[in-house]
């Protein structure tokens, strides 16, 4: 059985930028197969200082005061785009995700948009399916195709 992880969920500081891009590498590497890419592209791990700045960067901490998770958004058009999202591989699957996602809904929705969207590879869909997206049109990445997917309920508890 797997426990549900109470957390805060607040802006990124600027001094957490480092811890950061170390959670971003922890997590991508879950992927085994990712990993040469990720090697010979280092430029796709971290969170950008801008980001942070702006205030599109929203961090999962836990009761000990460690960063868990984050997300990062952005304007794309109608709609709010989860440009990353990663949770730390010790404490995965136990609702950071969903919690991150939930947060980034709320604030979407109190930013004026009516959906959310995220270009994922097939792996994640699973989970953003149990948070209310729903698969869309097959997009190209640089590391390969992927698919943006849309949540267009941005309720509290909507799927």
């Amino acid at each position: 059985m797997v426990m549900a992880c109470s957390v805060e969920i607040r802006d990124a500081r600027p001094a957490e930028r480092s811890a950061l891009s170390d959670l971003h590498r922890r997590s991508s590497y879950v992927w085994i197969e990712d990993r040469a890419n990720l090697d010979a592209h280092p430029d796709a791990l971290g969170v950008g200082r801008e980001a942070i700045a702006e205030g599109r960067v929203r961090v999962a901490v836990d009761r000990g005061g460690k960063l868990v998770g984050f997300v990062v958004v952005a304007n794309a058009g109608d709609a709010c785009e989860l440009e990353d999202l990663f949770v730390d591989p010790e404490v995965m699957r136990r609702g950071i995700g969903r919690a991150l996602v939930q947060d980034a809904a709320a604030r979407a929705l109190l930013a004026g948009f009516d959906q959310i969207s995220v270009v994922a590879h097939e792996r994640t869909f699973g989970f953003y399916e149990s948070v209310g997206f729903v698969r869309g049109e097959p997009v190209a990445t640089r590391f390969g195709p992927a698919t943006r997917l849309r949540r267009r309920g941005l309720a509290i508890g909507a799927r």
